[in-house]
């Protein structure tokens, strides 16, 4: 179960960026950020949380992002094999193959939009939204 009541702020060891005026995904609100790789996004800063994403991480990135995702509580680390993804969650729902070192496999499950960066068979990538704002703002599902 992902803590929706997790602040990237709460880890004392990380310096974050916090924008009050984000756009994710075309809706607007506010975002924690580290560099221009991880993203936490709620509406407000009071907000559940409504989308994290990790992308572009970098293997040598790996450790310091899946403390982050152990924090929130999300299953699937960076590193692991796609055959974790499947055996939790299924067969995806569409993959995007645009990319040019890896490949993006989306999901919907229990009302959450899942994507999974893939390189070489390993996660090395993800995103997650869970408000249905954002999720209808970008798919049919």
């Amino acid at each position: 179960m992902i803590d929706r009541n997790f602040y990237l702020s709460s880890i004392p060891e990380i310096k974050i960026n916090e924008e009050y005026d984000f756009s994710y995904r075309g809706v607007s609100g506010y975002a924690e950020i580290i560099g221009c790789k991880i993203a936490f996004f709620r509406k407000s800063k009071s907000d559940l949380l409504d989308a994290f994403s990790f992308i572009e991480i970098e293997p040598q990135e790996f450790d310091f992002c899946n403390y982050i995702i152990e924090k929130i509580g999300f299953p699937v680390k960076l590193g692991d094999n796609f055959s974790k993804v499947r055996e939790m969650f299924g067969t995806e729902k569409s993959i995007d193959t645009f990319f040019e070192n890896y490949v993006r496999y989306n999901y919907f499950v229990n009302n959450s939009f899942m994507s999974f960066s893939v390189g070489n068979n390993k996660v090395v990538g993800v995103e997650v939204i869970l408000s249905s704002e954002i999720i209808a703002e970008i798919s049919d599902f």
